[in-house]
């Protein structure tokens, strides 16, 4: 998120970053437009042209945002998460969507969602805020924090999903949990109570990461689960998402083991939309699931053994449905609070620059 200078510069453009950083904004920006009109392409006297406008301009009226894919939708699992994040700022029934994929559109306010970032799409975004457009960005799917983050300092703000460490101190990212698979969620559902469900744990997917197979040696034996496992993560062998849906719905307690780098899964938050108790992970000193969402009522485990365990007194001691109530209740409050935050944060920097 920190900008770089390139090169060598003059006097006069170091004496306009003096000023700039001063809070003289408007002697600022004259500098840096004089350097413009003698050296076009100097690209960093144009990047801080544009905060100087920015600054002076904070209290300006914008536009709706458009909202940009640059990927299709119909495979981002996060599309319907992402549309009830926004809906405090972009309304999918009024404002504009746009699928791009070639890095080329451009809007005035313009939330862009994209994956996979790569230095060659830094371009982009950095035409994008030449033109003076406000940019969010919404970065998804680096779970193993390889991206390259190069497209950052054009943004105004970044919304990413995984927490990570190395960017947590920056103000200008938003991290949100991860959020349910497209097509999951279903809005006025009344969730079946314990006593109702078929199953009292089950599992769908791949087996073969990490804490997994601990994982069904230590449930299994607890009797009336169900597992279907596959070859991979949205392998041909999945279940359909409504197949899936069915089968959460008839489950009481969803056991939820990391994925390759990250204890965070969409699992977790598809069990709580489905009304499930999810068991999470932690590690000494690592706690994601009350770093990413505050206090919560999931019981959250080291071992797997300690998992199952804790299914079994749950059951005996006849605790399974008010536990069950009290992460249902908490997710519906919980999500009103993340949508309200997201929402937040892209009129904050928007607002601000």
């Amino acid at each position: 998120m920190r900008y770089r200078l390139s090169g060598q510069h003059s006097e006069e453009f170091l004496s306009a970053i003096r000023r700039f950083e001063s809070g003289l904004y408007e002697r600022a920006g004259v500098q840096f437009l004089a350097i413009l009109q003698k050296q076009p392409d100097n690209h960093d006297a144009l990047y801080f042209l544009r905060l100087v406008e920015r600054r002076l301009a904070s209290d300006a009226a914008l536009p709706a945002p458009t909202l940009i894919w640059q990927f299709d939708p119909e495979e981002a699992w996060e599309r319907d998460w992402l549309h009830r994040l926004l809906a405090g700022v972009w309304n999918k029934n009024a404002d504009k969507e746009v699928v791009d994929k070639t890095w080329s559109q451009l809007a005035p306010v313009m939330i862009v969602v994209d994956n996979r970032l790569v230095p060659g799409k830094v371009d982009y975004y950095r035409r994008a805020f030449e033109a003076g457009c406000r940019i969010i960005l919404v970065h998804l799917s680096d779970e193993a924090f390889k991206d390259d983050t190069g497209a950052h300092r054009y943004c105004d703000g970044v919304i990413r999903n995984y927490h990570s460490e190395l960017l947590a101190d920056f103000s200008r990212i938003h991290f949100t949990p991860l959020g349910y698979k497209a097509g999951l969620a279903r809005e006025g559902y009344i969730p079946k109570t314990a006593s109702e469900r078929k199953y009292l744990w089950s599992f769908a997917g791949d087996a073969k990461k990490l804490t997994r197979v601990p994982m069904l040696e230590a449930m299994t034996p607890l009797g009336d689960g169900f597992q279907h496992l596959t070859e991979g993560f949205n392998s041909s062998d999945a279940l359909s998402v409504g197949a899936y849906r069915a089968l959460l719905d008839e489950t009481i307690v969803v056991p939820c083991p990391g994925g390759w780098s990250n204890l965070e899964t969409f699992r977790v938050y598809e069990a709580l939309e489905a009304g499930c108790i999810p068991i999470v992970e932690k590690r000494p000193g690592f706690d994601t699931f009350t770093t990413l969402l505050g206090p919560h009522p999931m019981p959250t485990i080291m071992t797997w053994a300690e998992g199952a365990a804790l299914v079994g007194r749950l059951k005996s001691a006849g605790e399974l449905e008010p536990l069950r109530r009290a992460c249902s209740e908490w997710w519906e409050a919980r999500k009103l609070t993340l949508a309200h935050a997201a929402g937040q944060f892209v009129k904050g920097a928007l607002r601000l620059g």
